[in-house]
């Protein structure tokens, strides 16, 4: 991973804070009157620093929904509400009008309500109108009576990304001109996963740690491998730029540290036995892997 290293970024580092704290699930959850509540948090990293330098300020908000979103998803958790948490130097009105816009969109496409937030003005911490943000979401598991249990067997499904939603930013400031990173928006997967839910076993949100590190995590600690083809974790279909980026990478890194950097073209894996895949009503899709 040196050029993630070289980037800033040590990820090793990040999963030993992890590992400290206890944490390997996508979100935490607690029983509530009877219902299984799924809480998690997020942020949207370096690519602020790319909408930032292309004054583009209207998906990021977009981006934080999907990154709280898309994880309590992988519980089954229907998203029911969202806060956000805006951090500025100075405010802009007209660039706080943009992000929040976008928080409200991304509220609209995960199905859940804007229930608030805080806006902090904090000069000499912010230079400027820099800012960072985060955001909080809360969904119930719906029916939670349902057995979901990764079996030896089961397929590896990849759902497309959008792009390299809001992971490995750090890297790509580094290897592309900041007028070239693609600021399209982070896929939220409400429908996809939801509406598919009684035909899924398991459910990995391809985000930091790219396909490397977070499919594993749907194994919950059982003792089974998982075979994912390399060629098949990158998707190339329709679309050269995942090609092209790892063109520009693979003299600074093997293929395997690209896809544990990047999400590759797959934004989210799902764990579904074989006789249920051509039953997914999701668009496509593709098979890239099998637990052993």
């Amino acid at each position: 991973m040196n050029a993630y290293v070289d980037a800033g970024v040590a990820i090793e580092k990040g999963n030993e804070i992890a590992k400290y704290l206890g944490f390997k699930d996508f979100g935490a959850s607690l029983m509530i009157g009877g219902e299984e509540v799924v809480i998690s948090t997020d942020g949207v990293g370096t690519k602020i620093l790319v909408a930032e330098a292309q004054n583009k300020f209207d998906t990021i908000g977009i981006d934080l929904v999907a990154k709280c979103v898309n994880d309590i998803l992988c519980k089954f958790a229907q998203p029911i509400g969202f806060l956000d948490y805006y951090a500025t130097g100075k405010i802009c009105l007209d660039k706080s009008k943009e992000i929040l816009k976008g928080i409200l969109k991304g509220c609209e496409l995960a199905g859940c309500t804007l229930m608030g937030g805080e806006t902090a003005e904090m000069p000499g911490v912010y230079e400027g109108s820099k800012f960072d943000l985060a955001g909080f979401v809360v969904g119930t598991v719906i029916d939670r009576h349902i057995p979901r249990i990764v079996q030896e067997g089961d397929i590896l499904v990849g759902i497309p990304s959008s792009g390299p939603h809001s992971n490995g930013f750090s890297l790509l400031r580094k290897i592309l001109p900041l007028d070239e990173i693609p600021l399209t928006p982070t896929r939220i997967y409400t429908n996809e996963i939801l509406n598919n839910h009684h035909l899924i076993n398991a459910v990995s949100h391809i985000t930091g740690g790219g396909l490397i590190e977070n499919i594993p995590r749907m194994l919950d600690g059982r003792d089974y491998s998982l075979e994912v083809s390399i060629e098949n974790g990158l998707d190339t279909r329709d679309n050269n730029w995942w090609n092209d980026l790892y063109f520009k990478c693979q003299n600074k890194m093997t293929m395997r540290e690209f896809l544990t950097v990047f999400n590759g073209g797959y934004g989210m894996v799902l764990a579904v036995s074989p006789h249920n895949f051509d039953k997914l009503a999701i668009e496509d899709v593709k098979i890239i892997g099998k637990v052993l």
